[in-house]
């Protein structure tokens, strides 16, 4: 058995390696951490920066007992590259990965990752028992759950544990988080990507409503039954945290939150009953809105609910069956019309390139995608090229129709570099020739745009873009300048006032474009 197996400092801390932390608070990697330290353990964050080498010899310099990497398939090839940079710093301790990017492929995650262990499925009881299992040096491979490398094998040592009631989930450890990159996840829309959705005041809460999916979209990663989080323990705890941050809004990160009418109704009464108005966002299905009536949609306004997070996926109702979609192109239009009366925002999603797709059912998409628009200016889309990760229906799909005949050629391709625009692509599923693929997802993109243009101010955009080129230079002045300034209280006090007038210039700023798009 490798050395690497058996932790050389039996005493040192675990290290969990998150990505950087922009638009959302890492809620995985705070369940991971909080698990473990309700069992004593020393536990310690560090994220990934774009100088991998700072990072290799943070990590190096605390002696860890072991270190842990994990997320989507996307950062895979990223942190096979930082393993391998500590394997050349000489580490002598193990590392183990996780998350999606593992438990549908952990033999191959592990193997050209180069790493030591990957967690299968749910992490904290597994990774708890692993860290015991090296503090008192006892066989890794007596820990259910794992896929430990051994030499050029790899073996997975059986199903391990899971949490049956999520409402026994650990505390945050919110201490191990910098509230300044996590809290004002406003501030980083404005200076990022800017919509009207989100303000440069929104002081954020994430909070987890459940695990596990009941549906069965075929593009999706499954990986466990869903399990519901009660209402009332999970706004007791974002009371506390809204309290001790001094938070303005609740963001529901998961489609279970509004699971079921009944749910939603719980919801809304759990809001009204905080000590101060805030506002909300969450995530819902199309199916699931219409069972939600008209009037508790206007109550969900009415306690502060400015956002709803939905998949349309398509505007042809053969690729939403396609998919395993429990809705219609009626019913989306339907929805986003009553999402309207209501005055909450949807942010939708619209896929190019599903299984079987025709250039005719993108143009339904298009067509569906336009209306919308031109009823709602304010409705923020992305779209995406279908994309068959580890863990879909889609991605069986692809190696018994032999596309490809491997997890190691998909791999290839994936991180290849070849791409439109941010989406790799790696695989034609539809029926359309590659060509007509990659023109279909850029004419939804140019359409989408032109109709924007048509349908909203543009003295508005022109203020968004004013907020988030004011947002870069300022971020680039801390960056370049005043974090090199010494701390003398003239340059503190100057950098106070500073501050009051950035803030209050974009402050004013957000008042004045939402009013132009028709928002207060």
């Amino acid at each position: 058995m490798s050395e690497l197996l058996k932790a050389q400092c039996k005493k040192g801390p675990v290290i969990l390696v998150s990505r950087p932390i922009a638009f959302t608070f890492p809620l995985s990697y705070a369940y991971l951490a909080g698990y473990l330290i309700e069992r004593g353990e020393d536990v310690r964050i560090l994220f990934k920066t774009q100088n991998h080498l700072q990072l290799v010899n943070q990590i190096m310099s605390l002696n860890p007992l072991l270190v842990g990497f994990g997320n989507l398939y996307p950062e895979l090839k990223e942190i096979g590259e930082i393993i391998n940079m500590l394997d050349r710093a000489g580490r002598q301790f193990p590392i183990v990965i996780g998350g999606q990017m593992v438990t549908p492929i952990p033999k191959f995650a592990v193997k050209v990752t180069g790493a030591d262990f990957g967690v299968i499925g749910e992490g904290e009881i597994i990774l708890h028992s692993l860290v015991s299992a090296l503090r008192e040096d006892k066989n890794p491979l007596t820990v259910k759950g794992l896929a430990v490398r051994r030499g050029d094998d790899v073996i997975l040592t059986g199903s391990g544990e899971v949490i049956e009631d999520i409402n026994f989930l650990p505390p945050v450890p919110y201490d191990l988080f910098p509230t300044e990159q996590w809290l004002p996840i406003g501030r980083w829309y404005v200076e990022n990507v800017p919509q009207p959705h989100w303000r440069f005041e929104d002081r954020v809460i994430n909070v987890h409503g459940g695990r596990g999916c009941p549906f069965a979209c075929n593009f999706c990663y499954h990986h466990s039954k869903a399990r519901y989080r009660k209402i009332p323990q999970m706004m007791t705890e974002a009371a506390e945290a809204l309290e001790r941050f001094n938070g303005n809004m609740l963001y529901f990160s998961d489609d279970l939150v509004l699971a079921t009418p009944a749910r939603s109704r719980q919801l809304v009464d759990a809001v009204r009953l905080l000590k101060k108005p805030i506002q909300y966002s969450v995530s819902a299905r199309f199916d699931t809105l219409s069972k939600i009536d008209d009037s508790l949609l206007s109550e969900m306004k009415e306690t502060g609910c400015r956002i709803m997070g939905l998949g349309i996926e398509s505007g042809s109702d053969r690729i939403l069956k396609t998919i395993g979609k429990r809705f219609t192109a009626e019913n989306v239009l339907n929805g986003l019309e009553r999402l309207k009366q209501a005055g909450i925002l949807p942010t939708v999603s619209i896929m190019v390139g599903q299984q079987s797709e025709t250039k005719e059912d993108v143009e339904l998409s298009i067509d569906l995608m336009r209306k919308s628009v031109r009823s709602n200016p304010n409705i923020q889309y992305a779209f995406t090229i279908t994309t068959p990760f580890p863990g879909s229906n889609l991605y069986n799909l692809i190696f018994e129709k032999g596309y490809l005949k491997d997890d190691q050629e998909f791999y290839d391709r994936y991180f290849s570099g070849s791409g439109v625009g941010d989406w790799n692509y790696v695989v034609n599923l539809s029926g359309m020739s590659e060509e007509e693929l990659i023109q279909m997802f850029k004419k939804v993109n140019r359409v989408y745009e032109e109709e924007k243009g048509k349908n909203i101010k543009s003295i508005a955009v022109k203020v968004e873009l004013f907020q988030l080129v004011f947002g870069k230079i300022n971020n680039e002045l801390y960056k370049r300048i005043f974090s090199m300034l010494p701390h003398w209280k003239t340059l503190i006090f100057f950098l106070q006032k500073y501050n009051s007038i950035y803030e209050f210039v974009q402050k004013n700023l957000d008042i004045f474009r939402l009013r132009l798009r028709g928002l207060t």
